[in-house]
């Protein structure tokens, strides 16, 4: 769509141009040039002004008609580089805008050539951690199967169901916390406001414990530093969940005393406490299994793929508005040398058109006058010369 906008432009900006030159008249029509010849014979017939003794020796070589014919024709003939410019200067515009536009596509395929290297290098990079035979982030070993990335739609869906799984698991929590917090708060305000942290700690408390313990995993060497932060961000959130659970266990039990008008049963008590904190164990424990077993390499390994398949078709359309912007530089520069050709044909052909239109006011002249002798001083000496000619080679 932009490409047609500037070629428009373009042709906008010729018209311009071509209309702030000077006036230029049209060419002749041969036809009509050639047939005015007649009615110049007439005309110089009843003027009475031409007979047989204004061709003498030093009379007149031709008919001041055939002298203007020769005039006119030199001038069309002069003006024909002028009418040619102005016929190719929209196509020469319209090439000049091609051949730069060519210049930026070139450039777009070597940028796309470029970024889709270093992609390819960064997969390669990517692979040998995976393969084990380079170290990774914070200089571990992260072995592993590189993801089965074959196309970009198959990287999209896979993080899709990653992300709408953590997001399941977080909805679960947030419902869960919010209840929890629901019982020591005056309003659903009020909860809904200390929900918001609360849920944050009991996704990112296990994530960073995952965490920490897959960077301890990754190196050989004993990591105390990995083990420490998993350690202490391990007892935080237990803390946080033996906290959230009491808060539920009373929820339970004000609910249990409420509708039943008598304690809860010890065992049920028992229940309820263990049942109160395996939810939140259970929810944190998956995203804790998940960080613990993820490998950042594989997932930035799919998102390379992921990349390359962009870059790999961003290469496919420069190279493909390249060779049609090509395509349109031979085709407008063919368009150019005809129209260049066709002019140069119609310079050449003045000389014929004026032979035709003289012989056309000759034939025309001689009939009018009526007399031999006429045309016997009139017309060209070559036209009796090849009569001769001709009489000598039959005798």
């Amino acid at each position: 769509m932009a490409d047609l906008f500037w070629r428009i432009r373009v042709k906008r900006r010729a018209r311009k141009i071509l209309l702030a030159l000077p006036d230029l008249p049209s060419d002749i029509d041969d036809n009509v040039f050639i047939a005015l010849g007649t009615q110049a014979a007439e005309a110089d017939k009843n003027s009475k002004a031409y007979d047989e003794f204004l061709f003498s020796e030093e009379g007149y070589e031709q008919m001041p008609y055939e002298d203007s014919v020769q005039e006119i024709l030199s001038l069309q003939q002069a003006r024909t580089p002028e009418r040619k410019g102005r016929a190719e200067l929209p196509l020469r515009m319209v090439i000049e805008y091609i051949e730069k536009l060519i210049e930026v596509h070139k450039r777009h395929v070597v940028d796309a050539e470029a970024e889709r290297d270093a992609i390819k290098q960064q997969i390669v990079e990517e692979s040998e951690i995976l393969t084990g035979s380079k170290k990774g982030e914070h200089g571990g070993f992260w072995e592993g199967v590189a993801p089965d990335t074959t196309s970009r739609w198959k990287h999209i869906t896979g993080v899709l169901r990653e992300w709408a799984t953590l997001v399941l698991v977080a909805a679960a929590d947030a419902l869960v916390v919010f209840l929890s917090l629901r019982t020591i708060t005056s309003n659903q305000d009020e909860a809904l406001m200390l929900s918001a942290p609360a849920i944050g700690v009991q996704i990112l408390f296990p994530h960073l414990v995952g965490k920490a313990i897959a960077d301890a995993r990754s190196k050989n060497s004993r990591s105390v530093k990995d083990w420490i932060i998993a350690g202490v961000v391990m007892a935080a959130w237990g803390g946080y969940v033996y906290g959230m659970t009491v808060l539920r266990f009373n929820l339970m039990m004000d609910f249990y005393v409420t509708r039943y008008n008598k304690p809860m049963p010890d065992d049920i008590q028992i229940a309820v406490f263990i049942f109160s904190l395996l939810i939140l164990i259970g929810l944190g424990l998956w995203i804790l299994i998940r960080s613990m077993n993820s490998n950042p390499h594989k997932s930035r390994y799919s998102r390379l793929l992921f990349v390359y398949f962009n870059k790999l078709r961003a290469l496919r359309v420069a190279e493909s508005r390249l060779q049609k912007t090509e395509a349109d530089l031979e085709a407008s520069l063919k368009q150019l040398a005809a129209i260049s050709e066709q002019w140069d044909k119609r310079a050449a052909s003045y000389p014929q058109v004026g032979e035709s239109a003289k012989a056309v006011y000759r034939r025309a002249l001689v009939n009018q006058q009526g007399t031999p002798v006429f045309t016997t001083e009139y017309l060209p000496e070559s036209k009796f010369k090849i009569k001769r000619s001709r009489k000598q080679s039959n005798d």
